[in-house]
């Protein structure tokens, strides 16, 4: 089941600094920004930042579909020339993914994220289906499940207990995407390859949801 939301949008402080999107022209960069927030190295340029989180509003993306593998896949490598009948699927949980535009790392809500992705199973479904399948000669095959997911972008606000550079708040440059499942949008299909190549390896299906 699909549990709330994991990143809560802070409303701290009263006085804001919004940047220029644009190259920064207050004197420092987002990595001093984010480096003095929770879990970060600390700052040359800031104090300790009490919280980081999603600035609201969040832009709102297209939604995308992510293939993931359900079960073990099925072989026919044999070098037989007749085919086999066997069971595909199982069982698999899609937890909410984050991904940041920048090649350094920050803590949000208790979230580390990276410049690559990073998982969360505070926003997670589970998916499980199983079917029986004919596989030919030379060919394998894997059950797979296509979740839709809202997929929303936002700056990374940093909230101070005390004035910094005359602010409570400030905002990053930095953008991060959140990947959220849709629990009623699944497609589930068999996903057939040559033998001999990685059947786990989804990159040519259609992501658009």
């Amino acid at each position: 089941m699909l549990v709330a939301p994991l990143v809560v949008l802070s409303v701290l402080g009263s006085a804001l600094a919004v940047p220029n999107l644009g190259a920064r022209h207050d004197g420092f960069t987002d990595q001093d920004l984010l480096d003095s927030c929770p879990g970060g190295p600390g700052s040359k340029v800031f104090k300790h930042a009490d919280r980081c989180t999603l600035r609201e509003p969040v832009t709102v993306n297209p939604n995308v579909r992510k293939w993931a593998v359900v079960g073990d896949p099925q072989l026919n490598c044999g070098g037989g020339s007749d085919p086999i009948t066997v069971e595909l699927g199982g069982e698999h949980t899609v937890s909410q993914t984050v991904s940041v535009d920048a090649n350094f790392g920050v803590n949000i809500d208790g979230l580390s994220i990276g410049g690559g992705v990073s998982s969360s199973n505070e926003d997670s479904m589970t998916v499980s289906k199983k079917v029986s399948y004919m596989i030919r000669p030379n060919r394998q095959a894997v059950f797979v499940a296509g979740t839709a997911h809202q997929s929303r972008t936002s700056q990374i606000q940093v909230n101070f207990g005390s004035r910094q550079r005359g602010h409570f708040i400030w905002f990053s440059d930095a953008r991060v995407t959140q990947l959220t499942p849709i629990p009623d949008d699944v497609e589930f299909d068999v996903y057939e390859s040559d033998c001999g190549t990685d059947p786990r390896d989804l990159s040519s299906l259609d992501t658009t949801a």
